[in-house]
């Protein structure tokens, strides 16, 4: 598996990995008809704005020429004391899961925020995302829970966090 960092045409890609990920994992957790009616079409644009985006920093997990998972991140979204980085989106084909990739696509983006002088990271995930102790193996800390809007619901969600991103790329 080929992990790199992400350019214009991957945009497509990133948008049916994104799509068929929240298919895939959220049925059941968010609402059928938002999950339905997302559109990787519609998504591309916006994945393709990140790719050329100068505050976003995406890498590519890539398998003969195919993209199998993504992540992006960059300065956290919301103003925190003590992160400074955030994790936006990190989707890993089910096929391609648990073969070590999601954490191969983590270490990638913690060195590139160790670069830019970003010590420290956190995330946010559905409460009830069956994944999510992904994280916790990559000892994030559990930082605290909220709700969040989605597909005209309020979602639990929590966040796990890294103090040191140069201790988690080494």
């Amino acid at each position: 598996m080929l992990i790199r960092p992400s350019d214009q045409a991957d945009a497509q890609a990133m948008a049916h990995v994104y799509v068929q990920t929240w298919q895939d994992t959220y049925l059941g957790l968010v609402p059928f008809g938002y999950l339905y009616a997302m559109s990787a079409g519609e998504l591309e644009r916006g994945f393709l704005n990140e790719t050329r985006s100068k505050h976003t920093l995406s890498y590519i997990a890539e398998d003969v020429g195919e993209v199998r998972g993504f992540i992006s991140g960059g300065y956290a979204r919301q103003a925190d004391d003590v992160y400074e980085g955030e994790i936006y989106a990190l989707y890993v084909l089910r096929n391609y899961q648990r073969q070590g990739i999601g954490t191969q696509l983590v270490l990638a983006l913690a060195a590139a925020f160790n670069r830019n002088d970003i010590h420290s990271m956190f995330v946010w995930v559905l409460e009830q995302n069956p994944c999510r102790r992904f994280y916790e193996k990559l000892n994030g800390m559990y930082l605290h829970k909220k709700r969040l809007p989605v597909g005209g619901e309020k979602l639990d969600t929590v966040a796990y966090g890294w103090i040191d991103t140069g201790l988690l790329a080494a």
